[in-house]
């Protein structure tokens, strides 16, 4: 058997070598890093909301829990993971000419000159959003009903839009409208 020349050898050593680093480096890619170990929760302090809209604003972690609060014309919902406030709704009575501008004012997460949909209604940003609750007619004609949302960490901010429409609509069907 005739033996290779020496640059083959070396050309195919490198090749061996990048090879076996190519292999070590895609098995470092598969590792998906730190796992969520808690249920996603489908609902927030009383209010429905889907997992699909709330699990990307989340973290990982190994507990999750709702802690409501509350003060005159406000409900609040936290969850925290692991002891740590990620998450925070709220659902707000306003006078009846607020706009979504005037509640991202006040807001953490959001500010007024955020992005915007369906006509005014929402505000949004990666780190908040505020939307106007639709409520019946009957709900009164002095006053308007909003949501906030904000997360601890940046998320993609149209996950944050996707849940705010989501969470405005389950308010209203929560009963918040009446209880203001």
């Amino acid at each position: 058997m005739q033996a290779l020349p020496r640059g083959r050898a070396r050309s195919g050593l490198a090749a061996a070598i990048g090879a076996a680093l190519l292999v070590a480096s895609v098995a470092g890619c598969s590792s998906s890093g730190p796992e969520r170990a808690y249920a996603t929760p489908k609902e927030l302090c009383g209010t429905e909301v889907s997992a699909g809209s709330l699990e990307p604003l989340l973290p990982p972690g190994k507990k999750i829990a709702a802690k409501p609060t509350s003060a005159v014309g406000v409900k609040r919902c936290r969850l925290e993971v692991d002891g740590k406030v990620v998450f925070s709704t709220s659902v707000e009575k306003r006078g009846a000419d607020s706009s979504a501008r005037d509640v991202a004012t006040s807001a953490i997460g959001v500010n007024p000159n955020d992005a915007g949909a369906d006509n005014g209604r929402f505000i949004y940003s990666k780190t908040g959003a505020v939307g106007r609750v639709e409520c019946p007619k009957s709900a009164g004609a002095d006053s308007s009903f909003w949501v906030t949302a904000r997360v601890s960490d940046d998320s993609d901010a149209a996950d944050m839009l996707r849940f705010i429409k989501e969470y405005a609509t389950a308010a209203a069907g929560s009963g918040a409208c009446a209880e203001g």
